[in-house]
């Protein structure tokens, strides 16, 4: 069964996310799936290579608790909210690691120490 999505619709989040890392961040090819994507964060966020930090959002007021995870070899990055118990975005910053490092009191999280 086909979706048929009209002009003003609602459309799901996710739907909506994987349009946009698709069509106007041109990171993932046209014939991604959600579930594709779904997968993209759960390989980024279990990879050994991948960074982890921990931050606040500063576009909510106070500001809310937010896990990042970052693979430097993919590029791909995965965010946490904690608050709404959710993956926020899945994506790739053009500056990589460093976008979660210019957030408000970021902190990367050392996996050897702390066995991540």
């Amino acid at each position: 069964m086909t979706n048929l999505y009209h002009r003003n619709s609602l459309i799901p989040t996710a739907f909506w996310h994987l349009l946009k890392r698709i069509y106007v961040d041109g990171d993932w090819p046209a014939d991604t799936t959600i579930e594709q994507l779904s997968n993209d964060a759960r390989t980024t966020i279990l990879d050994p290579a991948t960074e982890i930090y921990v931050y606040g959002y500063y576009r909510t007021a106070p500001p809310r608790l937010q896990w990042g995870s970052f693979n430097p070899a993919t590029g791909i990055a995965v965010v946490y909210d904690s608050e709404a118990d959710l993956i926020a975005i899945v994506f790739k910053p053009v500056e990589g690691g460093l976008f979660f490092q210019s957030q408000l009191s970021s902190v990367k999280i050392n996996r050897k120490e702390w066995q991540v």
